[in-house]
């Protein structure tokens, strides 16, 4: 099986395999009555069990895949199958609270020398979105400082036994801290090998989200985890922030859409006119609209009405969600050209001057480096 295709509200003519149909219905937190019977139907049918877990896998959601066929219907599932399934959720299990484990010793080290941080992604989600630590799959720790404290909390870190992943100097990571064309460093720790994405900003400033970072903080809300209280982005945030991170990912990813659509559904109270706001002002309403669409035509997550307005205003919104549904499930190990990916870069930004900003930085960072004019760390 090399290409399932996946749904689509404007042709109802488009197959969908029923492996496909599941995963999706199994990638998420809240499920209807529907989707619920809906499930229990596709588990009996004949189904390709050897593509269904490794792609959970490669998707990220493996976790919600297991809970939920365990949850509703475990004596339909094949027991092999199943007890597969749990292997896999136990593994994730004990991974991520040992990577929580180690994220708590980091914070409470930073907080010790007074360095506030922002957990991203990563523990603080699957807890604050998911409600759940081992309900979501992650690989690293992701955290978030303030530019002026990031020389310091990297010094912590090498104190304790971490050090860069490309082997960087001191002096070049500062050279990084810089750089339009980076946002974080890259550690990992020589005994236990946790990696850790070290951010001072969310994203580049190249990739026009030139978000005024200590908002950040004064937004932020707290969530208790393993008994201590933790800095999270505000929802208003996290979903701007997954939005962007998830196209700058050209959606790959079906966790990349989960994490937006559970988002939506833990977030009832979301401050959408504020998200609006900020989206029009850091030119990524596309970006959200784009994120919020597939979270609504792949997970069915219900939108406000003034979003749904918004959307059916830009025609290129519903072309790229469609694109990227129909190659969502296409297996294929090919790497993305650079060309499709600046050409969707480019086409997923509303504003011309943010256009016309990336293909300077793209065009000046391709030609660059392909000629060694710029140091390997910039």
């Amino acid at each position: 099986m090399k290409i399932l295709s996946t749904p689509d509200t404007e042709n109802k003519n488009i197959k969908i395999y029923p492996e496909v149909e599941l995963l999706l219905c199994c990638a998420r937190t809240q499920l209807d009555p529907a989707t619920i019977e809906r499930i229990k139907i596709l588990v009996q049918q004949d189904l390709n069990w050897t593509y269904i877990i490794p792609t959970a896998l490669l998707h990220k959601v493996m976790p919600l895949l297991y809970q939920n066929l365990n949850n509703i219907c475990p004596e339909l599932v094949p027991k092999p199958i199943l007890a597969q399934l749990l292997i896999y959720f136990q593994a994730n299990v004990r991974h991520n609270l040992s990577l929580t484990g180690e994220l708590i010793k980091l914070l409470n080290l930073f907080e010790s020398q007074g360095i506030s941080v922002i957990p991203i992604k990563g523990a603080i989600l699957a807890i604050s979105a998911y409600g759940n630590i081992a309900l979501r799959q992650f690989n690293d720790i992701d955290i978030l400082v303030r530019q002026q404290e990031a020389l310091i909390a990297r010094d912590l870190l090498v104190s304790k036994g971490y050090e860069s992943s490309y082997k960087f100097t001191r002096e070049q990571e500062v050279a990084r801290l810089k750089s339009p064309f980076c946002k974080d460093n890259n550690y990992h720790h020589k005994d236990t090998g946790i990696n850790i994405d070290f951010h001072w900003q969310l994203l580049q400033r190249y990739l026009s989200f030139p978000l005024k970072h200590e908002c950040l903080w004064e937004r932020h809300k707290s969530v208790s985890l393993a008994g201590k209280t933790i800095l999270n982005l505000s929802p208003e945030d996290n979903l701007l922030f997954l939005c962007v991170h998830g196209s700058r990912d050209r959606w790959k990813q079906l966790q990349l859409i989960s994490d937006v659509a559970t988002l939506i559904c833990v977030s009832p109270d979301i401050d959408w006119g504020l998200v609006i706001e900020q989206a029009n002002i850091l030119g990524c309403r596309r970006r959200l609209l784009l994120g919020s669409l597939l979270s609504k035509d792949l997970l069915g997550i219900k939108l406000p009405e003034d979003i749904l307005r918004r959307i059916q205003a830009e025609p290129e919104i519903k072309l790229l969600t469609r694109e990227i549904t129909e190659r969502l499930f296409l297996q294929t190990e090919e790497i993305p050209k650079l060309f499709d990916k600046s050409f969707f870069d480019i086409r997923i930004r509303e504003r011309l001057q943010d256009r016309v900003q990336y293909s300077i930085y793209q065009s000046i960072l391709v030609l660059a480096r392909s000629n060694r004019l710029f140091p390997a760390w910039i």
